[in-house]
């Protein structure tokens, strides 16, 4: 696999799903502290550049063929976020890293995109058949692992206000190697899922309870059949749990406004 490259500006012209939910929760914050573990390409790193322009940007990747299109993403977006060349996991050392590659039948984002470098893990495929029909995983590499707390300590970071993590399975290794500064993140926006795409990997129920445990509610969530994304609030902030509030206050004012509404069936 030797990506290049992508045309991003139709990815980058659409608002984040969560841009709304962020502009909420970060308001008054004036230099977020923004981790984006799992940057790939800066596609999101990019998007989170324009929303909170004087944020302080961290994008973790672990692969170096995607470290090389980052980097010249960033620079070509004139974006100067700092580039962390390591996997996120639960220990600092060296880790066995499982990479993908593949190409769909349809071409869902376009004839310029790359597709098949975006499914690499930690954690080895848990099928012996192509992931989603297509996605397969010929190479293994040797890459460096930090942790969460590690990271802030070597980079002076006190706290982190908004986490964007999309690490392909290996979200519980993230949270096992965040425990100390977890009561100090704000916001994570990340990827579930239902089905154990990845050996050993933590299933979207795992995640909500091990997140729970940590002070942290979901406020948002964007579910397609067995995978998606969800937005934990982190309770300890006063702004997030206002945030849940209103949710709160607006789906009860929802059903006054709609008492007859008739329920979906089978649920």
């Amino acid at each position: 696999m030797n990506p290049k490259p992508a045309n991003l500006e139709s990815y980058l012209g659409r608002p984040s799903p969560i841009e709304p939910q962020l502009r909420f929760l970060l308001k008054g914050v004036r230099k977020p502290v923004i981790f984006d573990v799992g940057a790939c390409e800066g596609e999101d790193t990019i998007r989170y550049s324009r929303m909170f322009p004087g944020a302080r940007l961290l994008a973790f990747e672990p692969l170096p063929a995607n470290q090389e299109i980052l980097r010249e993403n960033l620079a070509r977006y004139s974006v100067a976020a700092e580039v962390i060349p390591c996997a996120v996991s639960n220990r600092k050392g060296t880790a066995e890293f499982h990479v993908s590659d593949g190409r769909p039948p349809e071409l869902f984002s376009g004839e310029n995109w790359n597709y098949g470098n975006k499914s690499s893990s930690l954690l080895p495929p848990a099928l012996g058949t192509p992931m989603h029909g297509w996605i397969t995983f010929p190479d293994r590499i040797t890459v460096q692992c930090d942790t969460l707390v590690d990271v802030c300590a070597s980079h002076d970071i006190d706290s982190i206000d908004f986490m964007h993590m999309d690490v392909q399975g290996a979200e519980g290794l993230v949270l096992e190697g965040a425990s100390a500064v977890m009561p100090r993140i704000r916001v994570i926006w990340m990827e579930v899922s239902n089905q154990e795409l990845y050996s050993g990997q933590k299933l979207r129920g795992e995640i909500e309870s091990i997140l729970r445990n940590h002070g942290f509610a979901v406020a948002y969530e964007e579910l397609r059949g067995a995978e998606g994304d969800q937005l934990y609030v982190n309770l300890r902030f006063a702004r997030n749990r206002l945030y849940l509030a209103g949710l709160r206050l607006t789906r009860v004012l929802s059903r006054l406004a709609n008492p007859f509404r008739v329920k979906p069936t089978g649920r």
